[in-house]
C-alpha cells in the first residue's frame, strides 16, 4: 500500500512539472518561436570574413587567415615556393593594413609589440634549419599542452590550421597599434558602405 501511494505521488509531481506549459494555453512546440539569436550564426568562411570587418584589430586578422583556408598560393595569387610570409603579408593587407613587405617570415620579428606567449590573433614568428629560414603565421590558441594553433600559409602548400611545437617559437607578436588602428578604421570605412 505505501509503495503505491509512493508511486502515485511520483507520477502527480511529474504531471505538475508540466502543468505550467499546458496551462497557460501555449503548445509545446511554439514555445521557443520567438527566441532570436544573439549574433547571427555563421555558416561558411565568407560569413566570418564577413564578420572579421566587424572585430576590430588583431581579431579581423585571425579571421582573415581562416577565410583562406584550404586555399594554395596560386590561388590567392602569391609566389608559389616560401610563401609563409607573402600570406602573412597578404591577410594584413585584406584587413585594412600594411605588413612588412618582406618575404622572409623572421621579418615579423621586428613587426609589433613582443608578448610573454600565445594570444589569439597575435603572430607567431617559428624557427626552422637554416640561417633565416623561419615560419609565420596566426595564432588560434592552443591546445592543452600550450603549443599554438596556428593559421598559416604554405603549411603543405596550402593554408592551414596547425599545432606547432611551442618550443619552435622564437617570438609572439601583436601587430604595432597603428597597424590595428589601420585595421579598425578600414572596418568603420567597410561597414559604412
Amino acid at each position: 500500500m505505501k509503495r503505491s501511494i509512493a508511486m502515485l505521488l511520483t507520477c502527480a509531481i511529474a504531471a505538475g512539472a508540466f502543468a505550467p506549459a499546458q496551462a497557460s494555453g501555449i503548445k509545446r512546440d511554439d514555445r521557443f518561436t520567438n527566441a532570436v539569436p544573439l549574433e547571427p550564426m555563421l555558416r561558411s568562411r565568407t560569413d566570418a570574413a564577413d564578420a572579421a570587418a566587424e572585430v576590430p584589430g588583431a581579431a579581423a586578422v585571425l579571421l582573415e587567415a581562416l577565410r583562406w583556408r584550404g586555399r594554395t598560393a596560386k590561388q590567392l595569387g602569391l609566389p608559389t615556393q616560401l610563401w609563409c610570409a607573402d600570406f602573412m603579408n597578404f591577410i594584413l593587407h585584406n584587413a585594412g593594413a600594411n605588413g612588412t613587405k618582406s618575404r622572409a617570415a623572421r621579418s615579423f620579428l621586428q613587426f609589433g609589440k613582443k608578448l610573454d606567449g600565445p594570444r589569439v590573433g597575435a603572430i607567431a614568428i617559428m624557427y626552422r634549419a637554416g640561417p633565416n629560414s623561419g615560419h609565420v603565421g596566426v595564432v588560434r590558441g592552443t591546445d592543452g599542452e600550450g603549443n599554438p594553433i596556428i593559421v598559416s600559409g604554405n603549411h603543405g602548400n596550402t593554408v592551414r590550421q596547425a599545432v606547432y611545437p611551442k618550443g619552435k617559437v622564437l617570438a609572439y607578436v601583436m601587430p604595432p597599434d597603428y597597424v590595428l588602428d589601420e585595421i579598425v578604421a578600414s572596418a568603420r570605412a567597410s561597414a559604412a558602405k
